[in-house]
Protein backbone atom coordinates (compact mmCIF):
# COMPACT_ATOMS: atom_id res chain seq x y z
CA UNK A 1 0.00 0.00 0.00
CA UNK A 2 1.35 3.50 -0.85
CA UNK A 3 2.92 5.44 2.01
CA UNK A 4 0.73 8.54 1.58
CA UNK A 5 -1.73 10.31 -0.71
CA UNK A 6 -2.12 14.08 -1.09
CA UNK A 7 -4.85 16.11 -2.82
CA UNK A 8 -3.38 19.34 -4.14
CA UNK A 9 -5.16 22.40 -5.53
CA UNK A 10 -3.64 25.40 -7.28
CA UNK A 11 -5.18 28.85 -6.83
CA UNK A 12 -3.89 32.18 -8.13
CA UNK A 13 -4.03 33.76 -4.67
CA UNK A 14 -2.46 30.99 -2.59
CA UNK A 15 -0.50 28.87 -5.07
CA UNK A 16 -0.41 25.13 -4.32
CA UNK A 17 -2.43 23.98 -1.32
CA UNK A 18 -2.67 20.47 0.11
CA UNK A 19 -6.41 20.26 0.75
CA UNK A 20 -6.37 16.71 2.18
CA UNK A 21 -3.75 14.08 2.95
CA UNK A 22 -3.65 10.61 4.40
CA UNK A 23 -2.01 9.77 6.68
CA UNK A 24 -1.57 13.20 8.20
CA UNK A 25 1.86 12.33 9.59
CA UNK A 26 3.57 12.74 6.19
CA UNK A 27 4.03 15.92 4.16
CA UNK A 28 5.40 17.18 0.83
CA UNK A 29 7.30 20.46 0.67
CA UNK A 30 6.47 23.29 -1.72
CA UNK A 31 9.49 22.60 -3.94
CA UNK A 32 8.35 19.04 -4.65
CA UNK A 33 4.77 20.11 -5.33
CA UNK A 34 5.89 22.84 -7.72
CA UNK A 35 8.11 20.48 -9.71
CA UNK A 36 5.28 17.95 -10.09
CA UNK A 37 2.67 20.59 -10.91
CA UNK A 38 4.87 22.18 -13.61
CA UNK A 39 5.40 18.78 -15.19
CA UNK A 40 1.64 18.30 -15.47
CA UNK A 41 1.19 21.74 -17.04
CA UNK A 42 3.24 20.69 -20.07
CA UNK A 43 0.40 18.60 -21.44
CA UNK A 44 -3.01 19.43 -20.02
CA UNK A 45 -4.84 16.13 -20.39
CA UNK A 46 -5.68 13.12 -18.26
CA UNK A 47 -2.26 11.92 -17.27
CA UNK A 48 -0.32 9.94 -14.69
CA UNK A 49 3.31 10.97 -14.13
CA UNK A 50 6.11 9.25 -12.23
CA UNK A 51 8.74 11.36 -10.40
CA UNK A 52 11.71 10.62 -8.18
CA UNK A 53 12.42 13.71 -6.08
CA UNK A 54 14.51 14.00 -2.91
CA UNK A 55 14.63 10.22 -2.54
CA UNK A 56 10.84 9.80 -2.86
CA UNK A 57 8.97 7.82 -5.52
CA UNK A 58 5.81 9.77 -6.43
CA UNK A 59 2.96 8.96 -8.81
CA UNK A 60 0.84 12.02 -9.61
CA UNK A 61 -2.45 12.24 -11.49
CA UNK A 62 -4.16 15.24 -13.10
CA UNK A 63 -6.96 15.72 -15.60
CA UNK A 64 -8.13 18.52 -17.89
CA UNK A 65 -11.60 17.86 -16.45
CA UNK A 66 -10.40 19.26 -13.11
CA UNK A 67 -7.93 22.08 -13.89
CA UNK A 68 -5.67 23.10 -11.02
CA UNK A 69 -6.07 19.79 -9.15
CA UNK A 70 -3.75 16.83 -8.81
CA UNK A 71 -3.45 13.72 -6.66
CA UNK A 72 0.05 12.78 -5.49
CA UNK A 73 0.81 9.32 -4.14
CA UNK A 74 4.10 8.55 -2.37
CA UNK A 75 5.17 4.96 -2.99
CA UNK A 76 7.21 2.79 -0.66
CA UNK A 77 10.69 1.69 -1.71
CA UNK A 78 9.41 -1.81 -2.56
CA UNK A 79 6.51 -0.70 -4.79
CA UNK A 80 6.84 -0.77 -8.58
CA UNK A 81 5.19 2.18 -10.34
CA UNK A 82 4.76 0.23 -13.61
CA UNK A 83 2.65 -2.42 -11.86
CA UNK A 84 0.58 0.21 -10.04
CA UNK A 85 -0.13 2.57 -12.95
CA UNK A 86 -3.69 1.44 -13.62
CA UNK A 87 -4.70 1.55 -9.94
CA UNK A 88 -3.01 4.91 -9.34
CA UNK A 89 -4.77 6.44 -12.36
CA UNK A 90 -8.10 4.91 -11.28
CA UNK A 91 -7.69 6.17 -7.73
CA UNK A 92 -6.73 9.69 -8.84
CA UNK A 93 -9.61 9.77 -11.32
CA UNK A 94 -12.10 8.80 -8.61
CA UNK A 95 -10.72 11.19 -5.98
CA UNK A 96 -10.95 14.22 -8.28
CA UNK A 97 -14.41 13.25 -9.51
CA UNK A 98 -15.77 12.84 -5.98
CA UNK A 99 -14.20 15.96 -4.52
CA UNK A 100 -15.58 18.00 -7.42
CA UNK A 101 -19.04 16.50 -6.89
CA UNK A 102 -19.29 16.88 -3.11
CA UNK A 103 -16.27 18.60 -1.49
CA UNK A 104 -18.01 19.03 1.87
CA UNK A 105 -18.56 15.34 2.62
CA UNK A 106 -15.54 13.97 0.77
CA UNK A 107 -13.25 11.77 2.89
CA UNK A 108 -9.88 10.78 1.45
CA UNK A 109 -9.31 8.26 4.23
CA UNK A 110 -12.57 6.43 3.46
CA UNK A 111 -11.81 6.24 -0.27
CA UNK A 112 -8.30 4.89 0.28
CA UNK A 113 -9.38 2.35 2.87
CA UNK A 114 -12.04 0.99 0.50
CA UNK A 115 -9.49 0.75 -2.31
CA UNK A 116 -11.92 2.48 -4.66
CA UNK A 117 -10.90 3.27 -8.25
CA UNK A 118 -12.57 4.46 -11.45
CA UNK A 119 -11.54 2.43 -14.46
CA UNK A 120 -10.90 3.89 -17.88
CA UNK A 121 -13.80 4.35 -20.30
CA UNK A 122 -15.54 1.21 -21.58
CA UNK A 123 -16.39 0.80 -25.27
CA UNK A 124 -19.96 1.89 -24.51
CA UNK A 125 -18.70 5.05 -22.82
CA UNK A 126 -16.38 5.87 -25.72
CA UNK A 127 -19.37 5.66 -28.05
CA UNK A 128 -21.31 7.97 -25.73
CA UNK A 129 -18.58 10.63 -25.90
CA UNK A 130 -19.32 11.16 -29.60
CA UNK A 131 -22.64 12.81 -28.74
CA UNK A 132 -21.06 15.06 -26.11
CA UNK A 133 -18.88 16.93 -28.61
CA UNK A 134 -21.12 18.92 -31.01
CA UNK A 135 -18.56 18.90 -33.83
CA UNK A 136 -18.07 15.12 -33.45
CA UNK A 137 -21.83 14.54 -33.66
CA UNK A 138 -21.92 16.75 -36.79
CA UNK A 139 -19.12 14.71 -38.37
CA UNK A 140 -20.99 11.48 -37.62
CA UNK A 141 -24.10 12.81 -39.35
CA UNK A 142 -22.01 13.81 -42.36
CA UNK A 143 -20.31 10.41 -42.55
CA UNK A 144 -23.66 8.63 -42.27
CA UNK A 145 -24.57 10.35 -45.55
CA UNK A 146 -21.23 10.25 -47.33
CA UNK A 147 -19.71 7.03 -46.03
CA UNK A 148 -16.31 7.99 -47.46
CA UNK A 149 -14.84 11.47 -47.55
CA UNK A 150 -11.47 13.11 -48.15
CA UNK A 151 -10.15 14.54 -44.89
CA UNK A 152 -9.43 17.91 -46.52
CA UNK A 153 -12.98 18.17 -47.89
CA UNK A 154 -14.43 17.09 -44.55
CA UNK A 155 -12.39 19.76 -42.77
CA UNK A 156 -13.73 22.50 -45.07
CA UNK A 157 -17.29 21.24 -44.56
CA UNK A 158 -16.91 21.26 -40.77
CA UNK A 159 -15.51 24.81 -40.73
CA UNK A 160 -18.48 26.00 -42.78
CA UNK A 161 -20.91 24.21 -40.48
CA UNK A 162 -19.56 25.72 -37.26
CA UNK A 163 -18.55 29.04 -38.86
CA UNK A 164 -15.07 28.79 -37.38
CA UNK A 165 -11.88 28.62 -39.45
CA UNK A 166 -9.87 27.53 -36.41
CA UNK A 167 -11.76 24.30 -35.78
CA UNK A 168 -9.39 21.32 -35.65
CA UNK A 169 -10.65 18.33 -37.64
CA UNK A 170 -8.37 15.91 -35.83
CA UNK A 171 -9.65 17.06 -32.45
CA UNK A 172 -13.27 16.81 -33.56
CA UNK A 173 -12.58 13.43 -35.12
CA UNK A 174 -10.88 12.02 -31.98
CA UNK A 175 -14.03 10.58 -30.29
CA UNK A 176 -15.01 8.92 -33.58
CA UNK A 177 -11.56 7.42 -34.06
CA UNK A 178 -11.09 6.32 -30.44
CA UNK A 179 -14.41 4.49 -30.45
CA UNK A 180 -13.67 2.82 -33.79
CA UNK A 181 -16.55 4.53 -35.64
CA UNK A 182 -14.28 5.88 -38.38
CA UNK A 183 -10.95 4.81 -39.83
CA UNK A 184 -8.57 7.38 -41.29
CA UNK A 185 -6.01 6.18 -43.81
CA UNK A 186 -3.56 7.70 -46.25
CA UNK A 187 -4.15 6.20 -49.71
CA UNK A 188 -1.50 7.13 -52.21
CA UNK A 189 0.90 9.94 -51.32
CA UNK A 190 -1.51 12.76 -50.52
CA UNK A 191 -5.08 11.43 -50.32
CA UNK A 192 -6.09 11.05 -46.66
CA UNK A 193 -9.49 9.36 -46.54
CA UNK A 194 -12.05 9.01 -43.76
CA UNK A 195 -14.16 5.83 -43.77
CA UNK A 196 -17.27 5.19 -41.68
CA UNK A 197 -17.00 1.60 -40.41
CA UNK A 198 -19.51 1.66 -37.52
CA UNK A 199 -22.74 3.47 -36.76
CA UNK A 200 -24.26 3.98 -33.33
CA UNK A 201 -27.70 4.23 -31.78
CA UNK A 202 -28.50 5.66 -28.34
CA UNK A 203 -31.73 4.81 -26.56
CA UNK A 204 -33.32 3.58 -23.31
CA UNK A 205 -34.38 -0.02 -23.06
CA UNK A 206 -36.64 -1.64 -20.44
CA UNK A 207 -34.57 -3.29 -17.65
CA UNK A 208 -35.62 -6.77 -18.76
CA UNK A 209 -32.77 -8.68 -17.08
CA UNK A 210 -33.41 -6.93 -13.79
CA UNK A 211 -37.13 -7.71 -13.90
CA UNK A 212 -36.49 -11.39 -14.67
CA UNK A 213 -34.01 -11.58 -11.79
CA UNK A 214 -36.43 -10.00 -9.34
CA UNK A 215 -39.15 -12.49 -10.36
CA UNK A 216 -36.80 -15.25 -9.21
CA UNK A 217 -35.41 -13.64 -6.06
CA UNK A 218 -38.09 -11.24 -4.70
CA UNK A 219 -41.36 -12.11 -6.47
CA UNK A 220 -43.30 -9.94 -4.04
CA UNK A 221 -42.13 -6.75 -5.77
CA UNK A 222 -42.03 -8.05 -9.36
CA UNK A 223 -45.57 -6.89 -10.15
CA UNK A 224 -44.88 -3.42 -8.76
CA UNK A 225 -41.64 -3.23 -10.76
CA UNK A 226 -43.38 -4.17 -14.02
CA UNK A 227 -46.03 -1.50 -13.39
CA UNK A 228 -43.39 1.22 -12.96
CA UNK A 229 -41.59 0.25 -16.17
CA UNK A 230 -44.80 -0.17 -18.17
CA UNK A 231 -46.02 3.27 -17.12
CA UNK A 232 -42.84 4.84 -18.50
CA UNK A 233 -42.70 2.95 -21.79
CA UNK A 234 -46.41 2.44 -22.47
CA UNK A 235 -48.56 4.77 -20.35
CA UNK A 236 -52.31 4.75 -20.55
CA UNK A 237 -53.84 6.66 -23.49
CA UNK A 238 -53.65 9.46 -24.54
CA UNK A 239 -50.05 9.77 -23.25
CA UNK A 240 -47.25 8.57 -25.48
CA UNK A 241 -44.50 6.50 -23.92
CA UNK A 242 -40.85 6.26 -24.78
CA UNK A 243 -40.69 4.32 -28.04
CA UNK A 244 -37.25 3.54 -29.52
CA UNK A 245 -38.92 2.09 -32.64
CA UNK A 246 -39.99 5.57 -33.80
CA UNK A 247 -37.93 6.89 -36.73
CA UNK A 248 -35.01 8.86 -35.34
CA UNK A 249 -35.56 11.64 -37.88
CA UNK A 250 -39.05 12.23 -36.49
CA UNK A 251 -38.82 15.64 -34.72
CA UNK A 252 -41.34 14.40 -32.16
CA UNK A 253 -39.32 11.32 -31.31
CA UNK A 254 -38.05 11.38 -27.70
CA UNK A 255 -34.93 9.54 -28.92
CA UNK A 256 -33.36 12.65 -30.45
CA UNK A 257 -34.18 14.83 -27.47
CA UNK A 258 -32.97 12.21 -25.01
CA UNK A 259 -29.82 11.01 -26.79
CA UNK A 260 -27.47 13.65 -25.42
CA UNK A 261 -28.80 13.11 -21.88
CA UNK A 262 -28.20 9.36 -22.21
CA UNK A 263 -24.70 9.98 -23.55
CA UNK A 264 -23.82 12.33 -20.70
CA UNK A 265 -24.87 9.81 -18.06
CA UNK A 266 -23.08 6.89 -19.74
CA UNK A 267 -19.86 8.86 -20.24
CA UNK A 268 -19.76 10.11 -16.63
CA UNK A 269 -17.73 7.41 -14.88
CA UNK A 270 -19.26 7.60 -11.40
CA UNK A 271 -22.86 7.52 -12.60
CA UNK A 272 -21.92 4.69 -14.97
CA UNK A 273 -20.64 2.54 -12.10
CA UNK A 274 -23.95 2.97 -10.25
CA UNK A 275 -25.92 2.28 -13.43
CA UNK A 276 -24.04 -0.91 -14.30
CA UNK A 277 -24.32 -2.21 -10.73
CA UNK A 278 -28.13 -2.10 -11.10
CA UNK A 279 -28.38 -3.63 -14.56
CA UNK A 280 -28.61 -7.16 -13.15
CA UNK A 281 -31.08 -6.57 -10.30
CA UNK A 282 -32.33 -4.03 -7.70
CA UNK A 283 -30.00 -3.51 -4.73
CA UNK A 284 -29.88 -1.65 -1.44
CA UNK A 285 -27.60 1.35 -1.00
CA UNK A 286 -25.33 -0.78 1.18
CA UNK A 287 -25.12 -3.46 -1.54
CA UNK A 288 -24.31 -0.86 -4.21
CA UNK A 289 -21.65 0.65 -1.96
CA UNK A 290 -20.11 -2.79 -1.48
CA UNK A 291 -20.23 -3.53 -5.20
CA UNK A 292 -18.77 -0.19 -6.33
CA UNK A 293 -16.54 0.59 -3.30
CA UNK A 294 -18.15 4.04 -3.20
CA UNK A 295 -19.13 5.56 0.17
CA UNK A 296 -22.84 5.17 0.93
CA UNK A 297 -23.29 8.96 1.07
CA UNK A 298 -22.01 9.19 -2.52
CA UNK A 299 -24.19 6.29 -3.68
CA UNK A 300 -27.29 7.90 -2.16
CA UNK A 301 -26.62 11.24 -3.84
CA UNK A 302 -26.00 9.65 -7.23
CA UNK A 303 -29.15 7.54 -6.99
CA UNK A 304 -31.25 10.65 -6.38
CA UNK A 305 -29.63 12.18 -9.47
CA UNK A 306 -30.42 9.11 -11.57
CA UNK A 307 -33.97 9.08 -10.21
CA UNK A 308 -34.46 12.64 -11.48
CA UNK A 309 -33.33 11.48 -14.94
CA UNK A 310 -35.92 8.63 -14.99
CA UNK A 311 -33.17 6.01 -14.80
CA UNK A 312 -33.33 4.78 -11.21
CA UNK A 313 -36.41 4.07 -9.10
CA UNK A 314 -36.95 3.44 -5.38
CA UNK A 315 -38.81 0.57 -3.76
CA UNK A 316 -39.24 2.37 -0.45
CA UNK A 317 -40.85 -0.41 1.57
CA UNK A 318 -38.13 -2.88 0.58
CA UNK A 319 -35.30 -0.31 0.88
CA UNK A 320 -34.13 -1.17 -2.65
CA UNK A 321 -33.19 0.76 -5.78
CA UNK A 322 -33.60 -0.53 -9.33
CA UNK A 323 -33.50 0.67 -12.92
CA UNK A 324 -36.61 2.23 -14.37
CA UNK A 325 -34.87 2.52 -17.73
CA UNK A 326 -31.55 1.15 -18.97
CA UNK A 327 -29.69 3.67 -21.18
CA UNK A 328 -27.67 2.09 -23.98
CA UNK A 329 -25.47 3.22 -26.85
CA UNK A 330 -24.74 0.39 -29.25
CA UNK A 331 -22.84 0.10 -32.51
CA UNK A 332 -24.07 -1.64 -35.65
CA UNK A 333 -22.85 -2.47 -39.15
CA UNK A 334 -23.74 0.40 -41.54
CA UNK A 335 -25.04 -1.83 -44.34
CA UNK A 336 -26.83 1.16 -45.82
CA UNK A 337 -23.42 2.36 -47.08
CA UNK A 338 -23.08 -0.40 -49.70
CA UNK A 339 -25.22 1.39 -52.33
CA UNK A 340 -23.49 4.67 -51.40
CA UNK A 341 -20.09 3.13 -52.13
CA UNK A 342 -21.38 1.70 -55.41
CA UNK A 343 -22.88 5.03 -56.49
CA UNK A 344 -19.73 6.99 -55.67
CA UNK A 345 -17.64 4.50 -57.59
CA UNK A 346 -19.89 4.57 -60.67
CA UNK A 347 -19.92 8.38 -60.67
CA UNK A 348 -16.11 8.39 -60.26
CA UNK A 349 -16.21 10.30 -56.97
CA UNK A 350 -13.91 7.64 -55.58
CA UNK A 351 -11.43 5.24 -57.13
CA UNK A 352 -11.75 1.46 -57.15
CA UNK A 353 -8.89 1.32 -54.61
CA UNK A 354 -10.81 3.54 -52.19
CA UNK A 355 -14.01 1.52 -52.61
CA UNK A 356 -12.12 -1.75 -52.13
CA UNK A 357 -10.41 -0.43 -49.02
CA UNK A 358 -13.72 0.66 -47.48
CA UNK A 359 -15.18 -2.82 -47.99
CA UNK A 360 -12.03 -4.37 -46.50
CA UNK A 361 -12.34 -2.14 -43.40
CA UNK A 362 -16.00 -3.09 -42.97
CA UNK A 363 -15.09 -6.79 -43.20
CA UNK A 364 -12.21 -6.35 -40.74
CA UNK A 365 -14.48 -4.53 -38.28
CA UNK A 366 -17.48 -6.83 -38.51
CA UNK A 367 -16.11 -10.10 -39.87
CA UNK A 368 -16.01 -13.31 -37.83
CA UNK A 369 -12.24 -13.11 -37.46
CA UNK A 370 -11.38 -9.71 -36.00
Amino acid sequence: MPKATFIVQYTEFHGLIVTQRYPTSLSLNEKILNLIFLEHQKDKKEELIYSEIEGMKIGSYSSALYPGWMVCTVLSAEEDFDHLQRDLAGSGRLILALIAMDPESFSLEEILEKGSILKDLTEEQKLAEVFLTPSSALLLERMQTEGIEKAAKLSIWLRNQVQNDDVDLREAMAPLMESGIVAVELLGKTSEMVFLVKDIFGYREPPVDSILKIKETIPSIAEKYIEFVTEFFSPASPDKGYNPTLPVDDPNSPILEDREKIARILAERIHYRILTSLREQPLSIADISLKTSFPESVVRKLLYSLEAEKIAIRFEEEDLWGLLTNPRIESFLPEYLLPVISKKLSEKEISSDVARRHLELLIQTWGVAK
